[in-house]
């Protein structure tokens, strides 16, 4: 059942349950004089993965001498697992997922940690009167499972409130339905998008309550960078390469998220997405990368204090059995973020 679970990490972002859609593949003929290399994401391509998109279409890619394929994930993809077969080079997922994979025999490395903190809220109408987590005791919570619900969990764990007992805890669809219709007194949501939903739908910001889990202190990470410990001790220049132009993109995300939005949107060839959504979204992921440490260090730093955090927090919850050992080289980063500018 762990198996199971952690594996749905990847559908669990959410993120693409709601908006998305299906891109043609971000890649053409491969230029002359340019290395192919590849990233698989792990949802449906939207402006949560806009720094990767800008950077493709500004040529920093490009410019590294790489030709860069992005790989759609989606709820039946495991990018660890594609990653581990050689199905690409580079892959992004949740830090619990990676750890879980590593523990069952893939040697995967984080190499930059590019969301520094969780976009994961608990929303509620302000008529609810849940102002603090401590308010959430005897109500209905909506909380996402299948490996979402450990933030949740540890932070009532922390306060000592037991959700089996104290409250009536739903598992959540991937949809924003029950709290829309009120059958949910507390809904998850993520930032940069099912906030966004809800707002989408006619709701005010002053009409809601948002409790966030970093005032708990269970934040655990979310999007960062990986790949096979054998591929990268192979193609360390790739690896620095690929970063300084993905670096590259997300700081101009951080810069100009209306126009990451906008790009994001102009690669989508289904019709299904929403600009405005887009730029919401592109709005929102912008402060949770240029955020805490990364602020002083640059983007993609990984943070230790956060790493052990969510370690901890996963070998609590069972989703790993050890405390892991070499999870994360910063050594590519590094010597991406100090060449940046050359």
């Amino acid at each position: 059942m762990r198996q199971i679970a952690l594996r749905a990490l990847a559908v669990a972002t959410v993120a693409g349950g709601l908006v998305g859609g299906s891109f043609a593949p971000a890649h053409a003929a491969q230029p002359r004089g340019l290395t192919h290399v590849s990233l698989v994401l792990k949802w449906l391509p939207q402006a949560q993965f806009a720094g990767y998109y800008v950077a493709l279409k500004k040529g920093y890619y490009a410019k590294e001498g790489l030709d860069l394929t992005i790989q759609p994930g989606g709820p039946t993809i495991v990018p660890e697992q594609v990653v581990a077969n050689g199905g690409a080079d580079f892959g992004i997922d949740w830090l619990p997922s990676l750890l879980a994979e590593r523990e069952h025999g893939e040697n995967l490395v984080n190499i930059a940690q590019i969301y520094q903190t969780t976009g994961m809220r608990l929303i509620s109408f302000k008529s609810q009167h849940i102002t603090r987590f401590a308010d959430l005791k005897g109500k209905t919570v909506g909380v996402w499972w299948a490996g979402n619900q450990y933030q949740f969990l540890a932070c009532m764990n922390k306060l000592g409130i037991n959700p089996d007992t104290q409250m009536k805890v739903i598992h959540q669809g991937f949809d924003m339905n029950g709290f829309l219709n009120h059958s949910q007194d507390a809904s998850s949501a993520m930032t940069y998008n099912e906030l966004g939903v809800v707002l989408e739908a006619g709701i005010k910001m002053s009409q809601l309550n948002v409790l966030d889990y970093n005032q708990c202190g269970v934040s655990m990470l979310e999007d960062g960078l990986y790949a096979k410990a054998s591929w990268l001790t192979k193609n360390p220049d790739l690896a620095v390469r690929f970063l300084r132009a993905s670096i590259r993109g997300w700081q101009d995300v951080v810069k100009d998220p209306t126009n990451a939005g906008k790009t994001v949107y102009a690669a989508d060839t289904s019709g299904v997405m929403n600009l405005h959504h887009q730029i919401y979204m592109a709005q929102q992921v912008a402060p949770l990368i240029h955020w805490g440490p990364a602020i002083k260090y640059g983007i993609g730093y990984m943070d230790p204090v956060a790493f052990n955090r969510t370690a901890t927090l996963s070998l609590r919850y069972k989703v790993i059995t050890k405390m892991p050992v070499g999870a994360y080289d910063q050594s590519y980063w590094k010597k991406a973020i100090s060449t940046l500018n050359q």
